[in-house]
This record gives C-alpha cells, sequence and structure tokens, in this order.
C-alpha cells in the first residue's frame, strides 16, 4: 500500500490541510459474497478525505461531487441532511454517508448505491440492515429501470441476427426482474417473446402494440 502526506484545500470551505492520499491498496484473499473485502491493508472508507474543519467528505476533498456546493460553506452548513449525518455518525461510517448523499442528490444512483452497501460494511449486522435496504430501495427504483431497458435492446438485437436461443435468455430474465404491475413492459416482453418463438428476425416497431 503507498499512501502519501499531501496538502489539500478543502472544495467547500476553502481551508488547507494535511491529507493521506492512498496512491494503492494490496488485498490478500477472498472478498465476501457481498464484495466486502476482506484482507485488505486499508480499511474500508479509509480512502475518502474528510475536511477537519467544515467535515466536507469526498475522495478528492479538492472537488465537490455537486456543483452547487462548491466554494459555498454557507449551503454546506445550512443542509440539514449533511448535518445531521455529521451529528449522528462518526468516522468511516459518516465519511462514507456523507459521499453517498451527495451522489444520491446529484442522481448518480449506482455509486450512491455503491456507497451505502459500503456504509453496511462498517457497522454490525443490526444496523447494516438499514444501509443495505437503502440500497436495495435505490437499485430497483431507479437502476435496473435503466438496466432493464438495455437487456430488452439487446435481446431485440440478438433475434434480430437470429440468435434466438441467447435472446430468449435475456428476455425471460427481465421478466423475472420486473412488476407484474407494468403492463406496458410486460406486452413488450410478451411480444418480443411472440417474435422469438416465431423465429422472426425482422425489424419491428413500438407502434404496432402501442396505437
Amino acid at each position: 500500500m503507498k499512501v502519501k502526506k499531501i496538502l489539500y484545500k478543502c472544495g467547500v470551505c476553502g481551508v488547507e490541510n494535511e491529507y493521506l492520499d492512498y496512491m494503492s491498496n494490496f488485498i490478500n484473499g477472498y472478498s465476501d459474497f457481498d464484495m466486502k473485502p476482506v484482507g485488505s491493508m486499508m480499511s474500508i472508507g479509509a480512502n475518502i478525505m474528510e475536511c477537519p474543519n467544515c467535515h466536507y467528505a469526498n475522495y478528492r476533498i479538492y472537488n465537490t461531487i455537486e456543483s452547487r456546493l462548491a466554494n459555498n460553506l454557507e449551503l454546506w452548513n445550512k443542509s440539514k441532511d449533511f448535518q445531521e449525518i455529521i451529528k449522528n455518525y462518526s468516522g468511516s461510517l459518516r465519511k462514507i454517508l456523507l459521499v453517498a448523499k451527495q451522489y444520491e442528490n446529484n442522481a448518480d444512483y449506482f455509486n450512491a448505491y455503491k456507497s451505502y452497501i459500503m456504509a453496511s460494511w462498517v457497522v454490525d449486522d443490526k444496523k447494516a440492515s438499514d444501509f443495505r435496504v437503502k440500497a436495495c430501495q435505490l437499485f430497483t427504483d431507479k437502476i435496473l429501470p435503466n438496466y432493464t431497458n438495455n437487456l430488452l435492446q439487446i435481446a431485440d438485437i440478438l433475434r434480430m441476427e437470429e440468435e434466438f436461443e441467447k435472446s430468449t435468455k435475456i428476455v425471460n430474465s427481465v421478466k423475472g426482474l420486473i412488476d407484474e404491475k407494468e403492463k406496458k413492459l410486460l406486452k413488450i416482453i410478451n411480444t418480443e417473446t411472440d417474435f422469438i418463438k416465431n423465429n422472426d428476425s425482422k425489424r419491428h416497431n413500438l407502434g404496432e402494440i402501442f396505437k
């Protein structure tokens, strides 16, 4: 593991402090099934920098995840969400949650999801459940719909290339992930399934089923 001490100015309050900058990290051993690292020389969240003056936190303290926070100490101090995290948590958990909330506010839901999973790794099992639930909500509500569209897109491309078996596997996977209440999406999936069954490799338009 390579670590350097470097002077950085906080991207929110502008105060300069010395921070540990982790250049690399050595991991020895297998991770847990949820990808929690085991055998790492660096504790989880150690590479997140936290300003000792205003408690802003980021992987690169001189930048801000949300552009609105750049050089805006007043806004940072007035933000109820951030200040509650600063008040109620400490150590790695506080840094991770501050980063997670910024990603969430910035509609960067994938990194927010990953951050809440990371938060679950640094607390006991009872408290970890809250952060795992939050991560799952973000994934199902904000991330999965985008993956669904991409998966259906590649399924249709495979069908047009007459890769019917591969297309079927993808369509069936998507069907198992979506809510039964999503009638429009189900209609698309069922129609795609019919195309595959009929070995139909022609291009089709959604106007054929939604008029």
